[in-house]
């Protein structure tokens, strides 16, 4: 990778309750979180894979479930020291089968297989998603799953915004992109090409948050959290436009 650690701890800013985006960010992360949770426990997998810690509403829930002695074995990657340390420092005293590595993606390897990896929010920030996704591949049980969550290009917000002459490119980062470490977007054909040409079968699809304005227009309105709830309710059925989605993938 071109980044380096320190340029990655660069980024931590923008993980802070600081950053415009945090809230709306942190609710598409739990929805994810929620979510990979969820399916964890119902295909019965002992051993996972964590890429990245972000916001930690992902990693939590998973945490939880080693906790609670469904999983035997949870590996949390990550090669930014300021998040890596926080993370410590928030589930401090660490639980028995938690296992925090600070190293880049594209380094991590595993003798021992796992049977679910998760990288949500990871591929629009590498260099190289396909690496990690063959990385990635080769670590999984054969019987065993990766899930992956993306912003989505073609969100509904992005699009209506692209029609009323507002965003050229449906493909063009964002200053908060920038800021969170973002190097592209996906779609969902495009992310679902990517993941077939490395190897994985997609299994399931899901939004994660309905999303018809822009940040700032959103916060305007001020929404209760009834609303909030229900914009990830129905985005599941529709991740071709929702604000970002989440694949399940199998070992081709």
């Amino acid at each position: 990778m071109s980044d380096t650690a320190a340029g990655l701890d660069g980024h931590a800013a923008a993980y802070t309750k600081s950053f415009p985006h945090f809230e709306e960010n942190r609710i598409v992360h739990q929805a994810y979180g929620h979510r990979i949770s969820r399916r964890l426990a119902a295909n019965g997998a002992r051993a996972v894979l964590s890429l990245g810690i972000g916001h930690s509403e992902v990693a939590l829930p998973i945490l939880r479930l080693l906790v609670q002695g469904a999983l035997s074995r949870y590996v949390v990657v990550d090669a930014a020291p300021a998040i890596i340390e926080g993370f410590r420092q928030q589930v401090s005293p660490l639980p028995p089968g938690l296992e925090l590595v600070e190293q880049f993606f594209e380094q991590y390897s595993s003798e021992q297989p796992f049977d679910a990896i998760e990288a949500g929010f990871v591929l629009e920030h590498v260099e190289s998603p396909a690496v990690v996704l063959r990385r990635m591949r080769a670590m999984v049980a054969p019987s065993g799953c990766m899930f992956v969550a993306v912003p989505n290009a073609r969100s509904l917000h992005r699009l209506l915004g692209h029609e009323a002459g507002l965003l050229p490119d449906l493909y063009r980062l964002s200053d908060a992109d920038l800021a969170l470490g973002h190097r592209r977007y996906f779609d969902l054909p495009k992310l679902e090409s990517l993941v077939q040409s490395c190897g994985w079968r997609v299994t399931a699809r899901a939004g994660l948050l309905l999303k018809p304005f822009t940040t700032a227009q959103m916060s305007r309105l001020d929404l209760p959290d009834s609303i909030w709830c229900a914009l990830q309710l129905v985005a599941e059925g529709y991740p071709e436009i929702s604000n970002a989605f989440c694949v399940e993938l199998a070992p081709a």
